[in-house]
């Protein structure tokens, strides 16, 4: 399938070699040092064959490789079967080591529509997340998130919980999803979800990052000086989209013609890049209007 030939290619490229070539278009800006000084030791998604996700090397990351493992099991078995709804079955008992890439591939065949049509708080859909969250293979991890994201019932505190501990999963796929999952589920002004999420904002990975600034703008309260405050930094991050996302978020988050965020977004029209001077224009004449 597409998903899981997609997820097989991200494995099989994620150590792949840096290409100077692409090394030189990060453009990391401030913290471009650090993370060129690490050789951006990490993948991040783009589009490969077929559509779908390949990691490589050329991401805004400072996460080192390490040797891909010569196995991938379920940390426990998983003794489930997913729910008709879910249009999904998993046999009952999954206790493969995936020692081979046809054993993987299969382990994430069966994941595919997991959930798609679950309703909205279906218990049996959820407590078979928790068991995929358990998993060894970062694909299922991602498959639960998303599925959380989109069953859980809006301020389910317990599939929070779950969400809040993946976002510091090992994973940046992983913490990519949480992330989602969280604003999509959590309460608008909810204390708890903006401090959780606020954390991702330091991530090493500048896709997560930005994933975090958006976030923050669905999550934060209208004129709340501590989320802007928040977002302060992002307007110097070294990822021309976190920075767009940070001129989004702040824009959505400001009471009308708020003084403080007019002038920081005054300070963005000098950016090096032209889409964020652009997006930092349009959004100062909403603010003036």
């Amino acid at each position: 399938s597409a998903c899981a030939s997609s997820a097989q290619a991200v494995d099989s490229a994620r150590f792949a070699p840096p290409q100077p070539a692409m090394l030189r278009r990060c453009n990391l800006g401030l913290r471009g040092a650090r993370l060129a000084a690490s050789h951006l030791t990490a993948g991040r998604p783009s589009q490969g064959a077929g559509g779908g996700l390949v990691r490589t090397f050329h991401s805004c990351t400072n996460r080192r490789a390490t040797p891909q493992p010569q196995s991938l099991a379920p940390a426990v078995p998983l003794l489930w079967q997913v729910p008709s709804s879910t249009g999904v079955h998993l046999p009952s008992r999954c206790f493969a080591s995936f020692s081979r890439p046809q054993e993987l591939h299969r382990h994430r065949k069966r994941l595919e529509g997991f959930a798609k049509d679950a309703p909205r708080g279906d218990s049996k859909t959820l407590q078979a997340c928790q068991d995929l969250l358990r998993d060894d293979d970062w694909f299922a991890r991602k498959t639960a998130v998303d599925a959380i994201g989109k069953v859980a019932n809006h301020g389910d505190e317990e599939q929070l919980s779950l969400l809040y501990k993946h976002l510091e999963d090992e994973d940046i796929f992983v913490r990519e999803a949480a992330v989602d999952a969280a604003a999509a589920i959590a309460r608008p002004g909810d204390d708890v979800a903006v401090s959780k999420v606020a954390m991702r904002l330091a991530d090493e990975d500048c896709f997560v990052r930005a994933r975090a600034v958006v976030a923050l703008g669905v999550l934060g309260k209208k004129g709340d000086v501590e989320t802007l405050a928040l977002l302060d930094e992002m307007f110097e991050d070294g990822f021309v989209p976190v920075r767009k996302r940070a001129i989004e978020a702040a824009t959505k988050l400001a009471p009308p013609r708020d003084a403080s965020v007019m002038a920081r977004l005054r300070r963005c029209m000098d950016d090096a890049d032209r889409g964020v001077r652009e997006e930092a224009k349009e959004a100062l004449a909403r603010l003036q209007a």
